[in-house]
């Protein structure tokens, strides 16, 4: 059979209790009796029951991962949040941590705090995915103390993780002014409450306005595809030259609704670069930011605040930026989608 606690603390001369503070690296062990407890536990071979170490220490290797639903719509999209969650998860299983993944509805926003996901003694940490939590919610969780990350969000004291939305969005609208010499420009945006849609919709505007370009743009309640087809069939009023979509979503779901109306022609770039997009007809124009990165990112900063390494959840917030770069293919009207990439950092396309 194999040893126990109890054999280990009996051969090393303590108590079981002793035992336990040495082999969950307790301190106030004196150095004689630690060595003993070491020794002991490698001449028997000792292997650590976790779920038991874990309840003795308060934790649960557990972290929860809150999906908002806008994130995954129900008509079958989520790419891009799909990968955030395959980096979140990875970095996770290589700390030896397991996740617990909840989706949200907007009842359960209402409730989020009082949820059994995020309550202490079921896991150790949050991760909130997604723009679409509203701040009343995102304070609640706060208001608990629990080690927490927003992604793709923003609160005021709360560690976040996001793209590189400004600098990115804005490398793209520069290359459709100087390189394309566009001056009629439409966004499609989701709600301007969104970190991200503000952010890129800034950039957008920051290239507009200093070249001299109309911006028009346009807002729906979510970024899906059907958001964008919508967006787009009101555009068909309008004098414009390019559009450009908060998300690669919006951006394809303008593609397709923009064959049947007058501005069949008009130039199409998005954000994301999900997998869909090199699949576009035409293939789309867009920034790429590596999802994955974003999840990996959100997932070792957490283990960093439970851990403590990060300081105490009571030190300055910190917000980390994942960086963002240019894809030309052929929607935005370069003719063989060869051009170069960008670096925000070079302000060009």
């Amino acid at each position: 059979m194999a040893a126990t606690l109890l054999d280990v603390a009996r051969r090393a001369g303590v108590s079981e209790a002793t035992a336990s503070r040495v082999l969950n690296g307790r301190r106030y062990v004196a150095i004689a009796t630690r060595e003993r407890v070491a020794q002991a536990a490698v001449d028997l071979d000792y292997v650590p029951n976790r779920a038991a170490r874990d309840l003795s220490m308060a934790r649960t290797a557990t972290v929860t991962l809150l999906v908002h639903h806008a994130q995954y719509p129900a008509h079958g999209e989520g790419t891009f949040s799909s990968r955030v969650v395959d980096g979140i998860s990875r970095a996770l299983r290589e700390a030896g941590h397991d996740l617990l993944y909840v989706p949200v509805d907007d009842a359960g926003v209402r409730d989020i705090a009082q949820m059994p996901a995020v309550r202490p003694g079921r896991a150790d940490g949050i991760i909130v995915l997604g723009p679409a939590f509203p701040r009343p919610a995102l304070r609640a969780l706060q208001a608990a103390g629990r080690p927490m990350i927003l992604v793709d969000n923003r609160l005021a004291g709360a560690d976040a993780v996001l793209a590189d939305n400004r600098a990115g969005m804005r490398a793209l609208a520069r290359h459709l002014t100087d390189d394309h010499g566009y001056r009629r420009l439409a966004c499609l945006a989701g709600p301007a409450t969104w970190p991200s849609t503000s952010e890129r919709v800034a950039g957008v505007c920051d290239v507009a306005l200093s070249v001299g370009a109309e911006i028009t743009v346009l807002r729906a309640r979510e970024t899906t595809m059907r958001d964008g087809a919508a967006l787009a069939e009101q555009l068909s009023a309008h004098s414009i030259d390019a559009i450009v979509a908060v998300n690669d979503a919006m951006a394809i779901g303008a593609l397709h609704r923009l064959r049947a109306t007058k501005l069949r022609a008009v130039p199409v770039t998005g954000f994301d670069d999900i997998a869909w997009a090199q699949l576009a007809d035409p293939p789309l124009s867009t920034v790429a930011v590596d999802a994955a990165e974003i999840g990996g990112e959100a997932a070792r900063l957490l283990l960093a605040r439970m851990g403590g390494t990060a300081g105490p959840t009571t030190q300055s917030a910190r917000e980390v930026r994942v960086p963002a770069t240019v894809r030309l293919r052929r929607s935005c009207g370069c003719s063989d989608g060869s051009g170069p990439s960008s670096d925000p950092s070079s302000g060009g396309g």
